[in-house]
């Protein structure tokens, strides 16, 4: 049996979880003091975007969790803000009650234009800092770990087309409906 003290070691030095949410919080830190100056903090910046990806339409709320690999009750916790702030629309589906549908509004659109720049000076900041081969390298691995945790037998398969998850999704492009 290993005492505490050398399982306490085995795990900070070894664990794959405790490298990710160390660098999950110092790369938090560093998007979220840039998007300040646009009263968004990373993670909502991170919603705003799954959400605009998905269309006019909007996004059911479990298709929403499942994207951003949070648990419906976090994610309802964390859109609260948002909606209210009126950035995001929550509202019934016409057809099933029981179904929430989370669409973007004007207010939200024009939230990711004044955060977009701020967003890219500290990807390319990040980019720079990692070299850009570097950082494809680990935005690649990356998902293959999401992938890993969330599909375990998809994981150890060859990717021969490209899921694509609300945060991965082509962005919309025209004219947007008034809200």
């Amino acid at each position: 049996m290993t005492d505490f003290a050398r399982a306490a070691q085995i795990i900070a030095s070894q664990c794959a979880l405790v490298r990710v949410r160390r660098a999950s919080r110092a790369l938090t830190r560093l998007y979220d003091d840039s998007l300040r100056a646009a009263g968004l903090q990373a993670t909502q910046l991170t919603m705003l975007a799954a959400v605009a990806t998905c269309g006019d339409e909007g996004v059911q709320l479990s298709a929403l969790a499942d994207g951003l690999v949070m648990d419906r009750t976090t994610l309802t916790r964390n859109l609260v803000p948002l909606e209210k702030a009126g950035l995001l629309r929550v509202a019934r589906a016409p057809g099933d009650a029981r179904v929430r549908i989370i669409s973007l509004t004007r207010q939200g659109e024009r939230a990711i234009e004044a955060a977009f720049p701020l967003w890219e000076r500290t990807q390319k900041h990040v980019r720079e800092q990692l070299g850009e081969s570097r950082a494809d390298a680990l935005r690649e691995e990356l998902g293959r770990v999401v992938a890993l945790a969330t599909r375990p037998e998809k994981a150890a398969e060859p990717r021969r087309t490209k899921q694509r998850a609300p945060t991965q999704q082509k962005a919309r492009s025209g004219k947007r409906k008034a809200t």
